[in-house]
């Protein structure tokens, strides 16, 4: 089982300290590949289901890059809240076209918050 290998087109890394933002959901990044990353948030009553097209990545004051095109893959419950303040969800995001430059920040989030170094 150690031996497995990985089935998803880019490698999966987990990352620390990363916050993505599409309009009015914030969550914090789980793992990232140069295909797309999964990140988890809490969903309140009032918010939109309508996942947006374009996100910014937040890396603390080290890192920040904006207009990331996404596509939404997946957005399931992980865990109920029990005083009725919402659920937490695990959201996971597609890259699109991403341009050069966009690449090379991307490559350097994920080589400074990786947690496998």
């Amino acid at each position: 089982m150690g031996n497995q290998r990985e089935s998803r087109r880019c490698r999966r890394f987990p990352v620390k300290g990363g916050v993505i933002a599409l309009d009015s959901v914030y969550g914090e990044i789980i793992d990232m590949s140069f295909g797309g990353l999964s990140f988890r948030y809490t969903a309140y009553d009032d918010m939109t289901t309508e996942p947006a097209e374009f996100g910014i990545i937040f890396g603390g004051e080290e890192l920040f890059f904006d207009n990331l095109p996404l596509t939404n893959v997946s957005d399931i419950v992980i865990d109920q809240e029990g005083d009725g303040a919402g659920e937490v969800r695990r959201r996971g995001m597609e890259f699109g076209n991403l341009v050069p430059e966009q690449v090379v920040t991307l490559a350097r989030f994920i080589r400074q918050f990786s947690l496998e170094k």
